[in-house]
C-alpha cells in the first residue's frame, strides 16, 4: 500500500503554507525582541563561500533551498511518518516539527557551522528555543493543512 496522489498534494500544499508562515515569523522575530534568524543567508553563505547579502544571488539560492526543503522534501517524508506519530493532526505535525528541529540542529546546521553551537549566537538560549518554537509551529501548520479530510476517500491504495 502506498499513499494516494491527493495525500502528497495536500502535504506539499501544507508544507508550502507552513514554510511561508515560518519564513514570515523568522523575519518578524526581531520585532518581538527575538534573535534575527535569516536561514536564506545562512544557507546561501555556505553555498557561495562568502557572506550572503540580503536579496543577493547567494541569499536567493539559500531561500530557494529553504523553501524546497520545507515545501517539498519534509512534507513528502511526513506523509510516510504520519502513521507512526501520535495524536491529532496538529499534534502529529508538532511532533514532526520537533523531529525536523533535532535533525536540522544536530545534522545539517552543525555541518554548516550554525547549529546548536552556542558560540554562533548572540543570544544562545533564545536562539535555540525560538528555533524549536518555529519548528513546532511549522509542524503544527503542516499537520493541520495536510490532514486527511473526512469523506475524502481512501488514504492508502494497494500496490
Amino acid at each position: 500500500m502506498y499513499p494516494d496522489k491527493a495525500v502528497f498534494q495536500r502535504a506539499i500544499l501544507g508544507g508550502l503554507i507552513a514554510t511561508l508562515v515560518l519564513t514570515v515569523m523568522m523575519f518578524l522575530a526581531p520585532l518581538a525582541g527575538l534573535p534575527n534568524i535569516d536561514m536564506a543567508a545562512a544557507i546561501g553563505s555556505r553555498l557561495m563561500s562568502h557572506p550572503a547579502v540580503v536579496f543577493g544571488l547567494a541569499w536567493w539560492m539559500g531561500l530557494a533551498i529553504f523553501l524546497v526543503m520545507g515545501s517539498i522534501a519534509s512534507p513528502i517524508v511526513f506523509v510516510y511518518a504520519r502513521p507512526a506519530l501520535m495524536g491529532t493532526a496538529w499534534q502529529r505535525g508538532a511532533e514532526w516539527g520537533v523531529i525536523v528541529w533535532v535533525f536540522a540542529g544536530t545534522g545539517v546546521m552543525v555541518m554548516m557551522g550554525v547549529g546548536f553551537n552556542e558560540a554562533h549566537f548572540l543570544h544562545p538560549v533564545s536562539s535555540v528555543f525560538s528555533s524549536l518554537a518555529g519548528h513546532i509551529l511549522y509542524g503544527a501548520v503542516l499537520g493541520v493543512a495536510s490532514a486527511p479530510r473526512p469523506g475524502a476517500g481512501p488514504v492508502l491504495r494497494a500496490a
